[in-house]
């Protein structure tokens, strides 16, 4: 019969080697996904990328911000319990360190205490 020490290092051999196990099962996929990644990569990708730098290039301006208006439309909306058909948003400007912001960290703060 084992005594409690043998036990122990058993237990500790078998835990020991389950995690080297699993780990070397996640190394094995990550590298079975990353040689998929490298084999199966088409002409979409190109194009995302090659959008995405021309979406950065694009001056603010003359970005379309009609998503951006209705979000804030519908949001205004909602608080006065209106219809959103009765004003129209004219203009709007980002706002640094705004009162929301400070609200916002002071409510978070707040939730932490």
């Amino acid at each position: 019969m084992l005594d409690k020490n043998e036990l122990i290092m058993e237990g500790l051999a078998y835990t020991v080697m389950g995690i080297a196990i699993v780990f070397m099962i996640l190394v094995i996929i990550m590298l079975v996904i990353k040689a998929m990644a490298l084999f199966s990569s088409d002409n979409s990708d190109k194009g995302k990328k090659e959008e995405a730098v021309k979406a950065q290039e694009a001056p603010a301006e003359k970005k379309d911000n009609n998503a951006i208006i209705a979000i804030i439309t519908a949001a205004i909306a909602a608080i006065l319990g209106k219809s959103a058909t009765g004003f129209r948003i004219r203009s709007y400007r980002k706002i640094q360190d705004g009162e929301w912001n400070k609200a916002g960290r002071r409510e978070v703060l707040d939730n932490r205490i």
